[in-house]
């Protein structure tokens, strides 16, 4: 259970802790509504109609939300961008925690050579611009393998930050006495990093998993704005690309608004949980 390897009393906490709760009931209201997509939406998210009655249409009882400049219903693509952003962002952000905690656990525990190696990665990643590595990594993929590639992408360039608070964490756990009892007693490194330490520690990834959401939720729109994302999946991002580089830089309201919205309620969701978590646990963020 996850709950079982929060600190002491951070449940109770997060449940009184406003912008936290807040936060979780955005995004169950965006789970439901990624699950309840295909009953939700009204038309085709990826139909067009060619007469020109259809294209840019505005807001009517037809067209809840309007049309983009090819006729597509703009309501139902923005309904089923839940799912494709869930989709991307929840793999990314386990991604993000297992890398970050394995090399923050061994970078920690081992030191020497091998937490010098490491750091040197880290640092590698840390200043490499985010944007531009994903790109190459999904320019290299491109097409239909472009969702994985997004996925992928994500989660190397933003393991850095968990794996320094899991090596910070690390560090401070190496003195304390339970772990000194743990190497006299002949445990080996590996029990004593999963039974000692990684229990210890497990709640820091959470945290920052939280917070690598809102990151690829931003970074996976701005891939897709940029025109490469996969041309089969309908994502905010790529309704914000086609309606301007179709509309001669005049885009309607309509096809701006509702997609534009959705990117800030997803991040606000995860940045609000993630700022609930902090102070229920009462940790300090280590600082990239």
């Amino acid at each position: 259970m996850i709950f079982g390897v929060l600190p002491k009393g951070t449940i109770k906490r997060f449940r009184s802790n406003k912008k936290g709760m807040l936060g979780l009931y955005m995004l169950a209201a965006a789970v439901i509504i990624a699950i309840l997509a295909p009953f939700l939406i009204l038309y085709d998210p990826v139909a067009y109609y060619a007469e020109l009655d259809y294209l840019n249409h505005p807001p009517t009882l037809m067209y809840p939300l309007g049309t983009d400049p090819l006729g597509a219903d703009v309501y139902s693509q923005f309904i089923w961008g839940f799912r494709s952003a869930l989709m991307i962002a929840f793999p990314s952000a386990v991604l993000v925690g297992i890398i970050g905690t394995v090399v923050g656990l061994t970078s920690g525990y081992y030191g020497g050579l091998t937490d010098a190696i490491l750091q040197r990665i880290s640092i590698t990643f840390l200043v490499w611009p985010s944007i531009p590595l994903v790109a190459l990594i999904v320019y290299s993929w491109g097409g239909y393998q472009a969702q994985i590639a997004i996925i992928i992408g994500v989660a190397f360039t933003l393991w850095t930050t968990t794996a320094r608070a899991i090596r910070a964490e690390v560090l401070s756990l190496k003195s304390r006495p339970f772990i000194e009892a743990a190497k006299v007693s002949g445990s080996s490194s590996e029990r004593i990093i999963f039974k000692h330490i990684l229990p210890n520690v497990i709640h820091l990834t959470f945290l920052y998993m939280t917070i690598a959401v809102a990151s690829a939720l931003v970074l996976e729109a701005t891939i897709s704005f940029l025109g490469m994302g996969d041309p089969s999946l309908i994502t905010w991002g790529r309704m914000l690309a086609f309606t301007l580089t179709t509309s001669s830089g005049h885009a309607p309201w309509w096809t701006i608004l509702p997609p534009g919205a959705a990117i800030s309620y997803m991040v606000c969701s995860f940045f609000l949980i993630s700022s609930g978590l902090r102070e229920s646990m009462r940790v300090i963020l280590v600082r990239a």
